[in-house]
């Protein structure tokens, strides 16, 4: 063979092997790539998620089984988004003790975490575990929220994370302090939002104090007067003064509460069907976050007067922040809830109100870190449960007038006007 030859074929080998090795690497880097976009990196709070479809999980959220496969395995939610035939299955066809085993180990590769219920307390993982494999009432219901947010999530996990929607601040009407009117005077009042706070119990105290912090100044701010009911102030007695006040146009709160009942400080009966004035509710709206009582009171409420309530038919459950994870759980359920009562200070109806409240509930399920995490199953029910009672169209003012007329013929009149003022002789 000629030096040619040799040459030619030793360039061959040089080329091939090039070839070779460009492919390798360009595989590489295409691999890296891929995992470079599969997960995803916050700047503001340095956190690391894993992207899947167009939603952000954690870790260990998208470790979680969200079904199974035709052979019996489990499949998670990347595994579900790569195979579309996979998406075909439905968990309603799953047997009880599939649901069971697949929800008992969603629930174990969760970091330990508790889940506060108002109305009945804390539970840790293991405790929430043990009810799921006794299927107790607390059991099935755990089963049935796992199912039905595996199910949303699943058929969400392409859509966009949502932008949290900013409720509107109306404008208040400007409008005189007094107006004359035939024998008569109108004089303009601040009108009051009663919040009733359970400020002493473990559960409802956190909540209470991010609501003092983040709704009550909203409402001095729109010119309301605040009236807050804490500590062992928050009782019946107290509420029966305020809430009869024709000034109160307005009530709120977080407490324990059941179908027919909302409780304040120590469980003292704050509002009970079948014991309370119609005056106590008469033309106001109210929002209530407490357990159940938009199956019973709610509904009673109406029935004597109120123009709208706001509330939950079964209990509200909660995932208490874990500072091992990137997102701060409880703060979800908090702003959720809350948006309701701001919407309402800030003038809007109550439907806009209770619409404001859904799209934030649908907003927190898309935050990074919540998707696949018990945080978003238990957000999910507690939007499913939320519901609006009464008049829609319902809207609170800052101010109500108060109508006056001369003579004075009612001499109890004349004196709370004399007591409200001061005598002159010009």
């Amino acid at each position: 063979m000629g030096y040619n030859s040799i040459g030619k074929a030793n360039s061959d080998y040089i080329l091939q092997g090039a070839h070779h090795y460009f492919n390798e690497t360009e595989l590489k880097i295409k691999q890296l790539v891929k995992i470079l976009i599969l997960y995803s990196y916050n700047l503001k709070t340095g956190d690391i998620y894993m992207k899947i479809g167009k939603l952000d999980f954690k870790d260990f959220a998208a470790k979680k089984p969200i079904g199974f496969s035709p052979s019996g395995k489990f499949i998670t939610a990347g595994e579900v988004l790569s195979e579309p035939s996979l998406q075909l299955g439905s968990l309603l066809t799953l047997t009880k003790n599939q649901q069971v085993e697949l929800t008992t180990e969603r629930y174990n590769l969760e970091p330990d975490f508790k889940l506060g219920i108002i109305g009945v307390g804390l539970l840790t993982k293991k405790e929430i575990i043990d009810h799921v494999k006794r299927q107790d009432s607390f059991g099935k219901t755990v089963v049935e929220a796992e199912m039905g947010y595996c199910s949303e999530l699943m058929a969400n996990i392409n859509i966009k994370p949502l932008v949290l929607p900013v409720s509107p601040i109306k404008p208040i009407p400007i409008v005189p302090d007094w107006k004359p009117i035939k024998k008569c005077m109108l004089l303009k009042m601040k009108t009051r939002a009663l919040f009733c706070e359970n400020t002493t119990d473990g559960v409802t105290s956190p909540f209470a104090s991010y609501r003092l912090s983040h709704v009550h100044p909203v409402f001095a701010s729109r010119g309301f007067t605040v009236i807050a009911l804490t500590g062992t102030n928050d009782v019946r007695n107290n509420f029966i003064v305020e809430a009869k006040n024709g000034l109160t146009v307005y009530i709120s709160g977080i407490g324990h509460g059941s179908y027919s009942l909302y409780t304040g400080n120590n469980g003292n009966h704050i509002l009970e069907v079948g014991y309370y004035d119609p005056a106590e509710v008469s033309g106001k709206a109210i929002h209530f976050l407490s357990c159940q009582t938009a199956g019973q009171l709610g509904p009673n409420t109406i029935t004597k007067g109120a123009k709208s309530y706001l509330g939950y038919t079964e209990n509200f459950h909660l995932v208490w922040d874990n500072a091992a994870t990137p997102v701060n759980e409880f703060l979800c359920f908090a702003e959720a809830d809350s948006t309701f009562d701001i919407a309402m200070a800030n003038g809007s109806t109550a439907q806009q109100a209770y619409n404001a409240t859904i799209a934030n509930f649908n907003f927190q399920l898309t935050k990074p870190g919540i998707p696949g995490s018990a945080a978003g199953t238990w957000l999910k029910y507690d939007r499913d449960h939320c519901k609006l009672l009464g008049d829609g169209s319902t809207v609170i003012l800052p101010y109500r007038y108060v109508k006056i007329c001369f003579p004075l013929l009612n001499l109890e009149k004349e004196n709370a006007l004399v007591a409200a003022g001061e005598l002159a002789d010009e």
